[in-house]
């Protein structure tokens, strides 16, 4: 996971190293049809889909930083680099654990400058990359808007939830080498309790069936 974050990393460089390139090949000239419309899924509000992914992530955003999610223990994660938000609050003495690309309350989406192109890493097939990217200057691109912080957080998630699994396997694998180490240990065998079951035999180590 911590080579696909910097291989992630890599490929978000290359492509701010790309040349803005603005035709008809490249611009999105094919949504001329101004009557359709789709509804917003936060909000539902009818919007044009040619601005419906830059409005998504704008409501989103808007109504995700009313909700906090917070801890009163920051996160320490050896080697770990940019997973949760941990800016602490003083009113709730808490650390937020949003992610931390994806935290509309304590990151702003940096200003995107007019010659920035967007960089989208161009596929075909739904999932084989092509190897280009997408030269529209990211100021008009609408269909890749976000691209950079959507992959960042798809991979962050992953990040965390394979640091859960590895936590509950530690906590697993404790629980098995304590059992380990106590099994057959004197006070173990003391403990240990018989229950009589019949009320008729007194003891245990005389029989009635004489």
């Amino acid at each position: 996971m911590e080579r696909r974050f910097h291989e992630l990393e890599a490929v978000i460089a290359r492509a701010k190293q790309q040349a803005c390139k603005e035709d008809e090949e490249t611009s999105e000239g094919d949504s001329d049809d101004t009557d359709l419309q789709i509804f917003c899924v936060s909000c539902g509000h009818p919007i044009n889909p040619k601005v419906a992914l830059r409005h998504m992530e704008r409501c989103y955003a808007k109504y995700e930083s009313q909700t906090s999610f917070g801890s009163m223990y920051p996160t320490r994660i050896e080697g770990a680099t940019r997973l949760f938000c941990d800016v602490y609050n003083p009113q709730s003495k808490t650390y937020c654990k949003r992610l931390q690309v994806l935290c509309p309350e304590h990151s702003r989406d940096p200003k995107v400058s007019v010659d920035e192109v967007c960089g989208c890493p161009l596929v075909k097939d739904v999932f084989e990359l092509t190897g280009e990217f997408c030269r529209v200057p990211k100021r008009k691109c609408n269909r890749h808007y976000c691209w950079e912080k959507l992959r960042r957080a798809e991979v962050d998630l992953e990040r965390v939830r394979v640091w859960y699994k590895l936590d509950e396997l530690f906590e697993q694998e404790r629980n098995v080498r304590m059992a380990m180490t106590n099994r057959a240990g004197l006070l173990a065998l003391m403990l240990h309790q018989t229950i009589q079951h019949d009320p008729v035999t007194t003891d245990l180590r005389t029989s009635t069936d004489r």
